[in-house]
């Protein structure tokens, strides 16, 4: 268990040093399709691409930091990269950078015992040199294993329509309030950065970013709605989970979960399904991987996800409060 949680804590460093590329990324080239941007400031979309293709040396070179220190870093970089240029995606980043990290703690090992005379060579020759001498020869088997497969996932994702996007969507949801910006939420969160990664309009996307606004949402319409439920602690809480869930920012849900487990937790759940099944119906779709509400204007019906906002967060806000009556009932 101890060592599982390392590696949840490896992966999620990782993951929260790549956000900001994805983020920044993702939303230039989103603004560079307006026509005055691109009009005037038609770079903006080569200036997002690149930035977006730094997604993957980021997050390998930090999950590599987060096992190794400051030596894993460029063997954690380069297995990004050629993750990028391998085709291998994510998987492949994700792995490259766990085995870039295990690779320096081997090198340490290795050369542990060095003289004290060379030991100020390890940090600017040995550990890089060796590392990326190595992981170059690992990425290898790890991009020609994970592309194939790499490729036909990021294919289907984007290409998914129908009624198996509609399934894919609520699955998603889901997942986005199981743990509410835990491993499991940002495991579905990178499948919908996958569908825009390249540069497309996603309906996963919306579908995702509309799923994970709703329980943050329900919790403050509920508390403002439903107010002899909740302390006052957590009506003010309530509050600001307005400008959270308005800023696709799901966290916020956290502590009423916690508080609340028994009557809010599967009624968020189901109302992150119900919006993201409803943006599928709608075929809403975002070109931007954040930004919530504040990024509607960019969304290809853009209305469609608004009343899908409204209607998770009100079904969950009902759910709340029935759930909440049985458990008073059977009390």
């Amino acid at each position: 268990m101890k060592e599982r949680f390392k590696i949840y804590q490896h992966l999620m460093n990782g993951f929260s040093y790549m956000l900001p590329f994805v983020v920044a990324g993702g939303l230039l080239i989103a603004f560079s399709s307006l026509d005055f941007l691109s009009n005037h400031f038609p770079y903006l979309n080569d200036v997002g691409t690149l930035v977006l293709s730094y997604t993957y040396p980021i997050i390998a070179g930090f999950i590599a930091y987060s096992i190794a220190d400051r030596p894993g870093i460029a063997p954690g970089i380069a297995a990004g990269a050629l993750a990028l240029v391998g085709d291998s995606g994510f998987i492949g980043a994700i792995l490259g950078g766990f085995m870039a990290g295990y690779v320096i703690e081997i090198i340490k090992f290795v050369f542990k015992k060095l003289h004290k005379s060379l030991s100020g060579i390890k940090p600017v020759l040995i550990y890089p040199f060796f590392g990326v001498l190595f992981i170059s020869l690992i990425m290898l088997g790890i991009n020609y294993v994970i592309s194939p497969f790499s490729l036909w996932m990021v294919d289907a994702i984007v290409v998914m329509e129908g009624i198996y996007l509609i399934i894919f969507s609520i699955v998603l949801g889901g997942l986005m309030a199981v743990d509410l910006g835990g491993p499991i939420n940002k495991l579905a969160y990178i499948v919908g950065v996958i569908s825009i990664i390249h540069g497309h309009q996603s309906v996963l996307m919306a579908a995702i970013m509309a799923a994970g606004m709703v329980p943050a949402l329900a919790i403050a319409l509920s508390t403002f709605v439903f107010k002899s439920d909740y302390s006052e602690a957590e009506k003010i809480q309530g509050k600001n989970n307005w400008m959270l869930g308005l800023s696709f920012i799901t966290e916020g849900a956290i502590p009423f979960v916690k508080e609340h487990k028994q009557s809010l937790h599967l009624s968020l759940i189901i109302g992150s399904m119900f919006a993201a099944m409803l943006v599928a119906m709608f075929q809403t779709s975002v070109p931007a991987p954040h930004g919530g509400i504040f990024v509607v204007f960019l969304m290809d019906n853009w209305w469609g996800f608004v009343i899908s906002v409204v209607a998770g967060m009100m079904l969950s806000t009902l759910l709340i409060k029935f759930f909440k009556w049985i458990q008073i009932s059977r009390d």
